[in-house]
């Protein structure tokens, strides 16, 4: 298991979503908050370029700081038991700071993968 409750899945039209497991769950459904879509996609000089895209951009929301809830159907996704790499999961958790949180950070960048060059 992932820790703080991560999950993977793909949904009904097989995006990979990369999401934090509601407290609130319901039988037959899963409830997850901070969901994103994984896109790898092949770049030029053949490697592979791995994006984390938010599902609902919060800048379209009145309160940023909140994070909206999804309610999937558990007969309309297919749920993993992959295990995220570190650098995968450091990113995901960036990409929900919120404002107060990056005010205080330490500016620290994280790498996802070791370049080469």
């Amino acid at each position: 298991m992932n820790p703080d409750n991560i999950v993977v899945f793909l949904d009904a039209i097989q995006r990979t979503i990369i999401a934090t497991k509601s407290d609130k769950q319901e039988a037959g459904r899963l409830n997850v908050t901070k969901a994103v879509i994984l896109n790898v996609s092949p770049t030029q000089d053949k490697k592979l370029q791995v994006q984390l895209y938010p599902l609902f951009f919060r800048e379209f929301t009145i309160n940023r700081d909140e994070f909206p809830s999804w309610s999937y159907d558990l007969s309309a996704i297919v749920l993993t038991d992959v295990v995220l790499e570190s650098n995968l999961i450091a990113q995901y958790k960036q990409m929900f700071q919120t404002a107060a949180q990056v005010n205080t950070d330490s500016g620290k960048v994280i790498k996802l993968f070791d370049d080469e060059s």
